[in-house]
């Protein structure tokens, strides 16, 4: 387990290289010198395991369905883990989005994410890693679904297999009913928080999630800087 100040000398060894220039507006990924920026950046230090993880998740369930890590946030130094439920289409470069999951998506989603964060005063270099519970894409390249039981059952030694890589997480962020109800059927002991979508459609007819969103983000970034790393889940 990486000690604190460990993880910290490791994210700054590589804050200087892996922040994106300019990286002042959201939707980033929708240009693709910013994409080929960050596949450049996959087998930096900070990502490179969770580059392999993601290779081995692919072997598995499939190469068109399994997005990267957005090499621009922390990787395995991560002290917050951002949770969603499971890939959309604008995250697979075989459906036409970007390659990785991220708040820089070009989607609504992702830049209300990418907004959020930023009220909360979360800095993703230095302490996010974003993700799902439910690392591959579901359904057909018409339409996506929902994630039910079995997805969820399949996928659980894939996020157990995630956790032990990221020794210095503090807090895991539940973005969503489904990534929240998956979490607790892993009933793993790590402080989580769980906050609602933020989908378009959730934010414009339910207007006050923003504001909740906002809190619990900034609640989570206090756990994140003041409790110990979790233990290291044994793989199952």
């Amino acid at each position: 387990m990486t000690s604190d100040g460990g993880a910290r000398q490791n994210r700054v060894g590589h804050d200087a290289h892996v922040l994106p220039p300019g990286h002042s507006a959201p939707r980033a990924n929708k240009l693709e010198a910013e994409l080929q920026r960050k596949r450049s950046l996959l087998l930096s230090p900070h990502v490179r395991p969770l580059t392999e993880y993601v290779q081995r998740v692919r072997d598995a369930r499939g190469h068109d369905r399994v997005p990267d890590f957005d090499p621009t946030e922390a990787g395995i130094s991560a002290t917050m883990l951002l949770l969603l439920e499971a890939p959309g289409g604008k995250a697979t470069r075989e459906r036409g989005g970007s390659g990785f999951i991220s708040p820089d998506n070009n989607d609504g989603t992702a830049e209300n994410m990418w907004h959020l964060l930023r009220e909360a005063g979360v800095e993703r270099a230095k302490d996010v890693v974003t993700w799902n519970i439910v690392p591959w894409y579901l359904g057909s390249d018409a339409k996506i679904r929902r994630a039910g039981d079995r997805d969820l059952e399949e996928a659980r030694p894939y996020v157990t297999e995630l956790l032990g890589l990221l020794a210095d997480l503090r807090v895991v962020v539940l973005v969503g009913r489904s990534a929240a109800d998956g979490w607790r059927q892993l009933a793993i002991d790590i402080p989580s928080i769980e906050v609602p979508h933020p989908s378009p459609q959730n934010l414009n007819t339910r207007p006050q999630y923003r504001t909740v969103i906002r809190d619990r983000l900034v609640e989570a970034q206090e756990l994140a800087n003041r409790r110990e790393p979790h233990r290291t889940p044994s793989r199952p």
